[in-house]
């Protein structure tokens, strides 16, 4: 576990295995097996791992989130229907542990609407997951001191080249310094020349990415922070376990995971709009509802397109109307890729333009089209791109389609920003 905690993962994948040898129904180390090999993005020999976890214990809440998710990361779907039927009665039967990211794709299952199952998933999941929601909070909103600037922390693992970046720095340069003063906490991965530009946007920038988050929150604490905004939520390498000991008197998530945490611990609020977190859905949230007049996703107005490329030069036909979904393949689905696949044949020369995946997930697909009777040269599949450059190549597509039920987020923004119109459904 340490070697996986330090990406180390081939000494941790060994490690793991040997494990396995020694007891062979010793599940824990299947599912860690699996996350090993989910990290290096091996999704097809993650999946079988994860279901030999779930052979020996057949309510083992990660292995099921994961295996699914593995599974509609290569777009193999034979399982989904089973997959999503039983995920939804681990949460019924309050078996914890399930990832709630990763029920983002089941709509309405089985009768239970997904925003109640997600507030039910979450809840679940924090209470396993963060013993530190059982500690008493670092901070006393009794005690805290009234100033006449108001202190607003913003935490995350994404202050480097990543869409919550793109989308965030035009808000930090619009805050009214005279008024708020600006701490960034950063517990990242990684950190590049966007990590150096977002730590000047903020008046204090703090790395906590060695510090355990009870040092963490103590740092935040000590620095007086009068709302703190967790820009990650349940989204990949979040740690909602800082928050949950409660180190500032007001807890806002916000724009990186635009659902609930499930618990009143981990957020007091949450920033949507009527669109994304509508009124209606007020009790399926732990957090209340902060609702923006117009749209609760900011964009970097000073975001520049270059010159949009020839056809030939971004792979594609010379002729023909292109739609496009440059979106994660987990967000695929069988009765979404059938509407997808009537428009190719209704549309002669048209051609569906796709972000490229794993292999796995694009040998999938094309087999797919083969079997209805399409051209697999009708997908293109576009390598990633630097955003700027990735912008120029997007204003060639014609039209955008959107992903069901977990639809777009940033790249629907970009596709826009673009010109592009996009389709999409609530």
């Amino acid at each position: 576990n340490l070697y996986h905690h330090m990406q180390r993962f081939d000494e941790a994948g060994a490690c793991f295995q040997k494990a396995a040898e020694i007891q062979p129904d010793f599940a824990e180390a299947y599912n860690n097996l699996g996350s090993v090999r989910q990290d290096l993005k091996q999704f097809d020999v993650a999946e079988e791992s994860f279901r030999q976890a779930l052979s020996i214990n057949s309510d083992y809440g990660n292995s099921a989130g994961q295996a699914y998710l593995c599974a509609r990361s290569i777009c193999n779907w034979t399982n989904i229907g089973a997959d999503e039927e039983k995920l939804t009665s681990m949460i019924s039967r309050q078996i914890a542990g399930v990832p709630v990211f990763n029920l983002l794709s089941i709509a309405d299952p089985s009768g239970c609407s997904a925003p109640s199952l997600l507030r039910q998933a979450a809840h679940l999941f924090a209470e396993k997951k963060y013993f530190e929601l059982a500690l008493p909070p670092v901070v006393s909103p009794d005690s805290h001191p009234q100033r006449k600037q108001l202190r607003i922390g913003y935490i995350s693992a994404d202050f480097h080249e990543h869409a919550t970046m793109y989308l965030l720095q035009g808000v930090l340069a619009a805050h009214d310094r005279a008024a708020f003063v600006l701490y960034g906490y950063s517990y990242g991965p990684t950190s590049d020349v966007v990590t150096k530009h977002a730590a000047s946007c903020f008046d204090i920038f703090r790395e906590l990415r060695g510090l355990s988050s009870t040092a963490a929150a103590a740092v935040i604490a000590q620095d007086g922070v009068d709302i703190l905004v967790d820009l990650k939520g349940f989204t990949g390498n979040a740690r909602p376990e800082i928050t949950a000991l409660r180190p500032a008197p007001v807890i806002v998530n916000w724009l990186g995971y635009p659902g609930t945490l499930g618990h009143p611990r981990l957020a007091d609020y949450i920033i949507g709009d009527p669109v994304v977190t509508p009124l209606e859905c007020a009790a399926d949230f732990s957090e209340t509802l902060v609702l923006m007049p117009h749209c609760y996703q900011p964009n970097d107005d000073k975001r520049r397109i270059g010159a949009m490329p020839s056809r030939a030069a971004a792979g594609l036909p010379d002729v023909g109307f292109v739609f496009c979904s440059f979106n994660q393949s987990y967000k695929f689905g069988p009765e979404m890729f059938d509407t997808w696949c009537s428009l190719l044949k209704d549309i002669p020369e048209s051609v569906l333009w796709l972000l490229s995946p794993n292999d796995a997930a694009k040998n999938n697909l094309r087999i797919m089209v083969c079997d209805k009777g399409i051209s697999p040269d009708r997908l293109i599949f576009a390598p990633p791109l630097p955003l700027p450059v990735h912008l120029a190549r997007l204003q060639l597509a014609d039209l955008a389609l959107d992903t069901f039920p977990v639809t777009s987020h940033t790249t629907a923004s970009d596709a826009l920003w673009a010109g592009v119109p996009l389709v999409t459904r609530m």
